[in-house]
């Protein structure tokens, strides 16, 4: 990829969806952590091929989280979040890019993973916030190439955020 469609909007419709916002605090990197272990160990993820995730504290004085896939067959994607932006919405964006595929940067494949990541780590709510945020700033999501996000599946069942 050589240019990063849509990145400005992006983090504009986030601000826009989830500042001042429970998902905007600053939560502990376990806490974190934790969170994405559970949503990646889940059916949803593991049944839309979403890779396997590491999850670490940026290094001391990184301003910026990110989302990287070590070129080394097996290895996870690292998720390494800075301490100001230690948060789920944060979470939600880095663990977007893993499912979408890192080389999609901001486009609407990314957009379309952030959403769905959202009404799994968040809820349908802060996805819907999303979503809107995203039309609005005229950056929507692209169609979703994965499994529709669901919060329980059982024998018979499923439901869906």
């Amino acid at each position: 990829m050589t240019a990063d469609s849509g990145r400005t909007a992006v983090y504009e419709a986030e601000e826009a969806a989830f500042g001042g916002t429970d998902l905007d605090d600053i939560r502990p990197i376990g806490e974190l952590a934790a969170a994405a272990t559970q949503l990646t160990s889940g059916e949803w993820w593991r049944g839309s091929s979403g890779p396997e995730v590491v999850v670490t504290r940026a290094r001391r004085g990184v301003v910026s989280s990110s989302a990287r896939r070590v070129e080394v067959p097996g290895r996870p994607v690292e998720i390494r979040l800075a301490a100001r932006q230690a948060t789920t919405a944060t979470l939600t964006h880095e663990l977007a890019h893993a499912l979408a595929g890192i080389r999609h940067g901001h486009d609407g494949r990314f957009r379309a993973a952030h959403v769905d990541v959202c009404a799994v780590l968040g809820d349908r709510s802060a996805a819907t916030s999303l979503q809107t945020a995203y039309i609005a700033f005229g950056v929507a999501p692209g169609p979703r190439c994965w499994l529709s996000p669901n919060w329980v599946i059982g024998e018979g069942f499923v439901v869906v955020r």
